[in-house]
């Protein structure tokens, strides 16, 4: 690691505000890269791993998969007087939260990749509380709430969980030689009190290559200046340009790493070092199959990432100010390239859904916490009763020209049920009829799946075309020169 002087020891390591997905993008790709060099799977099977309880989507190896990557602004790394001065400890802080969420999709067969940020100061219902807060604050309640707050509010799936330490990020930078940002005027970080809160102090204009420190204090900034005509002007984006800034470094980091070619062994040696120490990933990722993912991606351009920003509007919610609202007719075609839906699909929304249940399987009160768990899940739910008859089955019966609503309900089931469509409902757009086999409802829904088979009707055809996504937006707001 670099050493630094007790003034910039403050930017060192950071707990908030500063980029996560170079780390797990660029030490995924490097290491599975290596995968000629003999104990590249066996320390890549040495970072540590959490175990989630079950709450991630399933999917098969090889189709498009959703990865949260997470950086915690846990202060369990505070030692001493000196650290609890800049970083404060844990208590001060009131408990970890998620500073950085962004959910990164990976297509291995068409070779793309595309990933959306998650404001922290973004509005959202917790999942398993009800409470509407920043969706950083559902971290408290560990990795599984966030995952389950993050499928329950965009209705996407997720299939595994990268979450990473802060320590490392300066050594990642240094590993990989520094990344290299244009910058068309000096920069620097501001606040209204004249502090320069990130340490962010660059005087080269053109291609500058930020070590560590350097980009640490980048992509953490928050009161970004430029020098432009003679004065200093700041960013008047603020979260938005921030976010900005990182998918820039990202994107410059991903193509400086595969340009330079890393598989030397030493370079290698400290990137899964760095990986070792300060990431972890859930129980279900096969290092093998990271491994098989990076190969496929060891050419990847990096115009062939696309990069999202969601929409947003800026308001209060009771006490708290300056909090950021999802505007979500604006966001649908963004969630969509995450969720699968091709365009032109329509997008079903559980309070949509008018859902009667029916207790099948006999057992106490089954209905009804059925009924409060749909609820939860926000379906509309018009009552509950006992179905007059047993079922070994979890049945779904839809009205006609409701089998999508029918399916999405099906998604939020533990157990899949079978699909008949009824003639006879009118009041209602699908009834559930708990069966012998019935396990529950889940908050958010399982990733889409072939349908299944309805009663009276042969399975659908699935078409083997991915899915065309929308073009990204561009996040910066003008052409700058390639470094």
């Amino acid at each position: 690691m670099v050493e630094a002087a007790q003034g910039a020891r403050a930017r060192r390591s950071w707990p908030q505000r500063f980029l996560i997905t170079f780390n797990c993008v660029l030490i995924a790709t490097c290491v599975a890269a290596a995968s000629a060099v003999g104990y590249s799977y066996y320390r890549f099977g040495q970072i540590p791993r959490l175990t989630l309880g079950g709450i991630l989507a399933d999917q098969a190896p090889g189709q498009p998969q959703n990865f949260l990557l997470v950086g915690s602004d846990s202060r369990a790394f505070v030692e001493g007087d000196d650290d609890v001065e800049y970083f404060g400890d844990e208590g001060a802080s009131g408990g970890q939260r998620a500073d950085t969420m962004i959910l990164v999709r990976v297509d291995p067969q068409a070779q793309t990749a595309a990933m959306v940020s998650f404001p922290r100061d973004l509005i959202v219902t917790v999942a398993g509380t009800g409470e509407r807060t920043r969706i950083n604050e559902a971290f408290q309640g560990g990795p599984s709430q966030l995952i389950e707050t993050i499928q329950l509010n965009f209705n996407v799936p997720v299939h595994h969980y990268v979450q990473v330490d802060f320590e490392g990020f300066q050594e990642l930078v240094d590993a990989v030689g520094g990344v290299e940002i244009y910058f068309p005027a000096p920069v620097r970080d501001r606040d209204a009190n004249g502090d320069n809160v990130s340490g962010l102090a660059i005087d080269q204009t053109g291609c500058v290559t930020l070590d560590g420190y350097q980009a640490l204090s980048y992509v953490r900034s928050r009161h970004y200046e430029e020098f432009v005509d003679g004065r200093w002007q700041g960013d008047p984006t603020a979260d938005v340009g921030r976010v900005q800034r990182q998918q820039k470094f990202i994107r410059r980091a991903i193509s400086d790493a595969l340009a330079k070619g890393l598989i030397n062994p030493k370079k290698l040696a400290d990137l899964i070092g760095v990986a070792e120490d300060n990431l972890s990933f859930d129980e279900e990722l096969d290092p093998r199959d990271v491994l098989a993912l990076g190969r496929r991606f060891q050419t990847l351009e990096p115009g062939a990432f696309q990069q999202f920003t969601l929409p947003t509007r800026l308001g209060n919610l009771g006490a708290r100010q300056g909090v950021l609202f999802l505007e979500e007719d604006e966001s649908d075609d963004i969630l969509d390239v995450f969720r699968g839906v091709v365009p032109g699909e329509e997008v079903i929304q559980p309070s949509a859904v008018v859902v009667r249940v029916l207790n099948g399987s006999g057992r106490t009160g089954e209905a009804a916490a059925a009924r409060e768990a749909l609820s939860k899940a926000r379906f509309n739910v018009s009552g509950n009763d006992d179905a007059g008859s047993r079922f070994d089955t979890t049945t779904v019966r839809y009205a006609p020209g409701k089998k999508a609503e029918a399916e999405l309900l099906a998604q939020h089931l533990a157990t899949a049920p079978t699909l008949q469509e009824d003639a006879k409902l009118e009041s209602v757009d699908v009834v559930l009829i708990t069966g012998s086999d019935f396990t529950g409802i889940l908050d958010a829904p399982a990733p889409p799946a072939p349908s299944p088979p309805a009663a009276d009707a042969p399975p659908a055809s699935v078409s083997e075309a991915p899915p065309a996504a929308p073009e990204a937006p561009n996040p910066e707001d003008r052409v700058e020169p390639t470094c």
